[in-house]
């Protein structure tokens, strides 16, 4: 094993996506010497095995190059994803009264029979931000 000579810090933005065969996947499309990929049943599950193979990895690169990385991850949803991630705190019924889309499309984004344009993930985003904002001053 090598001495290291270098540790590089970094904040890594890994992209949860869901997907029509009720498996997650989560990867990065950060500038690093390697690449990883989990995947899971849930979204928790394929957070797990993306961080399980990032650190085997991180482990093999420092041990190839003496190199440590070391990451921070920001987990980012796609619309498929936050709604299955949020669907027993948010109901359809509410989602579709903020975004003003309809309810059965929302039902088949989260069960992954149908994927959101960009356009539509954009408004979902968009329409959740609005309305945490509003929550965030709602409250005395």
């Amino acid at each position: 094993m090598l001495e290291s000579t270098k540790t590089t810090k970094t904040k890594i933005i890994a992209h949860v996506e869901g997907g029509n065969d009720e498996w997650y996947s989560v990867y990065f499309n950060e500038d690093l010497p390697f690449g990883c990929f989990g995947e899971g049943r849930t979204i928790e599950e394929a957070k797990i095995d993306f961080l399980g193979t990032f650190d085997a990895f991180r482990q093999d690169h420092f041990q190839r190059t003496g190199e440590n990385i070391e990451a921070e991850f920001e987990f980012v949803y796609d619309a498929s994803a936050f709604l299955q991630h949020y669907k027993g705190i948010l109901t359809l019924s509410g989602l579709s009264k903020i975004t003003g889309i309809n309810k059965v499309q929302l039902s088949q984004y989260v069960c992954g029979r149908r994927h959101p344009s960009q356009k539509t993930q954009q408004k979902i985003k968009a329409s959740v931000i609005s309305f945490a904002e509003e929550l965030k001053h709602a409250l005395a």
